[in-house]
């Protein structure tokens, strides 16, 4: 994960949501946030068309690719979204 938000690099995920289904997506990292003692990494999701977090204890795998990601905005991915209020981490944030 580290690899692609400092690259750059879209990043292919397995994700287990709150119900317990696991997914799989194609996302384009924005940076890793902390809210209510849990971290978050915040990303444009190909799958959902749409900014999302996903929780760091629920990614299953995550994998970069070679494909260049394209710049998303912290802040516009965040707007209007339950993690709206969280503190982007210093080591990863732009």
């Amino acid at each position: 994960m580290e690899q692609a938000i400092t690259g750059n690099l879209v990043l292919r995920l397995s994700y287990t949501d709150a119900a317990g289904h696991e997914s799989e997506r194609v996302v384009e990292p924005a940076g890793l946030l902390t809210a209510g003692g849990r971290w978050y990494l915040i990303a444009w999701c190909r799958t959902r068309r749409a900014g999302r977090g996903f929780r760091l204890d629920r990614i299953v795998a995550a994998a970069p690719t070679a494909e260049p990601a394209r710049p998303h905005d912290l802040t516009e991915l965040l707007r209007g979204s339950a993690a709206a209020g969280a503190v982007p981490s210093a080591a990863f944030a732009p």
